[in-house]
């Protein structure tokens, strides 16, 4: 799936992921990758994936760096360990990698 979004947007979000969440993959899922419903103020919607949940920090720094960057569409940023097993299902069937984790 091809994720809905300019390249110099894409360029921003991943420059802010990886300040943030270096080494962590990152999905997006929505409206801008499955294209239904789209706008160009349709938020892109991201999800950290982590074995173990994202300090409340982490989270708060990451969303204030998103309504700091100047984006013209809102940024959702969430955790994937406290996400609903249901929630995850849907998600990995259409997502798209933004930032992939880092080897080991």
């Amino acid at each position: 799936m091809a994720l809905c979004i300019e390249s110099d947007h894409l360029e921003k979000v991943q420059r802010i992921l990886a300040l943030h969440f270096e080494g962590l993959e990152v999905w997006a899922h929505g409206a801008r990758v499955t294209g239904v419903d789209l706008t160009p103020d349709t938020e892109l919607e991201l999800v950290v994936i982590s074995e173990s949940r994202l300090s409340f920090e982490a989270m708060t720094a990451v969303e204030k760096a998103f309504v700091d960057s100047g984006l013209p569409f809102r940024v959702d940023v969430m955790d994937w360990a406290k996400l609903p097993e249901s929630l995850q299902k849907q998600i990995k069937k259409e997502h798209d990698v933004v930032q992939a984790a880092a080897e080991s």
